[in-house]
Parts: structure tokens; sequence; C-alpha cells
């Protein structure tokens, strides 16, 4: 029998996997996390830093390398760069969590992971499933949640970040103009990568 999960639900298993069991030479979270704790002495707030300025600089050059070439390249390197660039957030947000000490194999732990990605958008949809975010922490109010409102939840994450992945706004045409994309490309991945990191070191 076919599989009832759709394009949202296939988008956030597979960021999930990748970010957090890495693939190739793209190391997954734990080892992230792990290899930060080692490079300062085991203080975590120092590695959460240490991380998140890794995270940032990735991010920059990868929008750097993702917006060059203009309109001859925009049709491939788009996705790619977009795919790049939440795949990083979902590693940065999941290593902060695992650095304070959350169980990245508990699902409540993804989807929090996961609403950190999407920033403001994700705060605006778990409030919108009904977390009460003033009195409560993310993580407490998605354990307060029944599992199948909060695989809702994760179902509106994948279909917003779907969403993203069709539309970049006013960047997508900035990319036609090489002289100006590249710096352009690079500064919003950087900024959306400190934006993550906000959120994730509020709310995990």
């Amino acid at each position: 029998m076919a599989s009832s999960r759709g394009l949202p639900d296939t988008l956030i298993d597979e960021l999930w996997r990748r970010a957090v069991a890495g693939i190739g030479p793209f190391a997954g979270a734990a080892a992230v996390a792990d290899d930060a704790m080692a490079a300062t002495d085991d203080d975590v707030e120092a590695a959460v830093r240490r991380i998140v300025g890794s995270h940032v600089r990735l991010a920059a050059s990868t929008g750097l390398l993702s917006s060059l070439g203009g309109a001859a390249t925009l049709v491939v390197t788009a996705p790619a760069g977009m795919t790049g660039l939440y795949l990083l957030s979902t590693r940065l947000a999941a290593a902060i969590a695992r650095l304070r000490g959350r169980d990245l194999d508990d699902p409540v732990t993804r989807t929090a992971v996961m609403v950190c990605v999407l920033g403001a958008d994700g705060v605006e949809l778990a409030e919108r499933t009904g977390l009460d975010m003033v009195n409560a922490s993310l993580l407490s109010g998605l354990r307060r949640l029944p599992p199948e409102v909060r695989a809702q939840l994760d179902t509106r994450i994948g279909y917003r970040l779907t969403s993203r992945f069709t539309r970049r706004g006013a960047l997508n045409v900035t990319k036609l103009l090489p002289v100006v994309a590249a710096p352009i490309g690079a500064g919003a991945d950087a900024m959306t990568m400190r934006t993550v990191a906000t959120f994730a070191q509020a709310h995990l």
C-alpha cells in the first residue's frame, strides 16, 4: 500500500535524517555538538557560540556560491541553495538542542527544532496549533499536545518550508544580476542562520 505521507512530511523527514545523521562529508548534529564541546573544554554555552559562528560562516559561503552565475544558473542553483540553507539550519538547531541535553531521538525535540528553523513563522504555527508560548516553554508546550496534534504541526511546518523552496521574493530577482547577487545571497543566508540560532538558543 502506498504511503499516505505527502511532500511536506517527506521534506521534514529528510531534513531531520540528514541533519542529525549526516550525509557523506556533512557531519551530523550530534558529531558537530560533541566536537564543539571537546573544543571548548565542555563549556556548553561556549560550544553553542562556536557552532553558531561556524554555521553563520557556512551559510554565507554557501549563499555566495549558490548566487554566482546570475540567470544562467538560477534554475539549478536556487533549489540547491535552499536545500543547503535549511539543512544547515536544521543541523544548527539540532546541535544546540543536543548541547542543551535534549534527546534527538525524541519526536518532540524534532518538532521544536523545526519550529526554530522557521523562526517567527514556526512560532506562529505553534501558537495556532494551540501552544501557549506566553506561559509555557516551546518544549513543555509541545509535550502537552496530543501526538496527533503535534503531527499536524509537523505537516504545517513542512508545508511552510515547501512554500519557501518555491519563493524567495525579491532575492530571486537580484540573482539575475551577477554583480550584486553574490553578496546579497551570502548576506541573506547568513542573516537567516543568525535568526535560526536566536530562536534555537531561546527555545531549545
